[in-house]
Order: structure tokens, then C-alpha cells, then sequence
């Protein structure tokens, strides 16, 4: 697992925050019927079923994805205190993954009602938000697989993330992935940046000489 992670798993990634979670409040860890990601949750509420992205799995849930590691490692809960996510079949954390952009189910009548959508219009599944960014920057204007490799795209917010792809994986110390098909379907995807670079131009022009000569907007 920590092959394809850089060697690390970050404090931001899902494993962290649920071992927090089992060790701090154990009430809320045992009455939990599932722990799931932002992007699987609006799917979820959109269609009323249960379903996994791939890019979420991998990229933050330690899925593996490629050939016969395709999965998750119980092993590796095991050594980290959280074998119990493996429990019936995974069930808390996915047991169904798809591919992100595939049909995932029919818009539910209430999500439907709520959103002012037609009750035929069919749900993708879901990419995270820094990924839909590096796939409309990656795959601008491709038309081939080969176009894809060589370009970088930075996608800035509360972080800045650097994401490339390749054909074959290639293992850097310190840069999450290499990820099979978590952003683009047969393709590696490398992942590197900095966590808080939002917060540091905030905490620049707030503390700018200037600053205060400056309107709040």
C-alpha cells in the first residue's frame, strides 16, 4: 500500500482520520453505518444507492487498483488497528467501485424534485474536485493517449496540486501514486503539491503593509 501512496500516508488521507475516529470516539466508530467520501455522498443523495468511485477509493482511501492487488488490503488495516473496515465484504467503506463517469443509477424523485431535473436523467460516477480539474487540463484538446504524457496541470484552491500521467508507473518518494486509472481509464497518475498554499496567500495579503488600505472585497 505505501508503494503507491509516495511511502507516506498523509493526515489528510481517509485511513488517518478513521483510525482518529475508532480511537477518540468509539460510540460514533461503532454506531457508524458507513464512512463514505464528499463526491460518493452526492451520488449517494442523487440516486439513493450505494457506490464507490474509483478515484476516491485510490486516491485517498488506499483501494488498490491494478491487476491482482485490485482492492482493498486487509493485511493493511490489520497492521494499522482497523480491521474491522474489512468486515462483511467492506461494507462500510465500498464494496461496489466504479470507474468515475460511469452510469451509477437513475436520479431518485426527490433528488429530482429538489434540483429541478427531469426523473429520467441518469448519475455518473463521481472524481474529486482537484481530478476533474487535472482531467480538463491533462485531456485538453487529445486525441490520443500519447498527447496525455508530458503535461502538468496545477490545480490551486486550499492546496495546490500538481498532477501528471504516464503509461507506465513511476515511483517517486513523496509524491502520492503512481494511482492505475484514477483520473484517466489506463493511464498512471502522479500526484505532488503543497497542502495549505490558499491559506499562505490569504495569510500574504492580509499581513501586507498595504492591507489595510485595501477593501474588504
Amino acid at each position: 500500500v505505501l508503494k503507491y501512496v509516495g511511502g507516506t500516508v498523509l493526515l489528510e488521507m481517509q485511513t488517518p482520520k478513521l483510525l482518529w475516529l475508532k480511537k477518540n470516539m468509539k460510540n460514533t466508530w461503532a454506531r457508524a453505518g458507513h464512512f463514505i467520501d464528499l463526491p460518493d455522498f452526492l451520488t449517494l443523495k442523487a440516486t439513493g444507492q450505494f457506490s464507490r468511485s474509483l478515484c476516491s477509493l485510490v486516491c485517498k482511501w488506499t483501494y488498490m487498483s491494478y491487476g491482482r492487488t485490485q482492492g482493498w488490503d486487509s493485511g493493511f488495516f490489520k497492521t494499522i488497528g482497523l480491521e474491522d473496515l474489512a468486515d462483511d465484504d467492506s461494507h462500510k467503506i465500498g464494496k461496489t467501485v466504479m470507474t468515475p463517469g460511469t452510469n451509477c443509477g437513475k436520479i431518485s424523485a426527490t433528488a429530482a424534485l429538489e434540483l429541478g431535473l427531469s426523473d429520467s436523467t441518469f448519475v455518473a460516477t463521481s472524481i474529486i474536485d482537484a481530478h476533474a480539474g487535472g482531467l480538463a487540463l491533462v485531456a485538453a484538446g487529445a486525441k490520443t493517449k500519447q498527447d496525455l504524457i508530458g503535461r502538468l496541470g496545477l490545480i490551486c484552491g486550499t492546496s495546490t496540486c500538481h498532477m501528471c500521467v504516464s503509461v507506465d508507473p513511476i515511483f517517486v518518494p513523496g509524491v502520492w501514486g503512481p494511482y492505475y486509472s484514477a483520473m484517466i481509464p489506463g493511464c498512471w497518475l502522479a500526484e505532488g503539491g503543497q497542502s495549505s498554499t490558499g491559506g499562505l496567500v490569504d495569510h500574504i495579503i492580509k499581513t501586507h503593509p498595504a492591507a489595510n488600505d485595501c477593501p474588504d472585497e
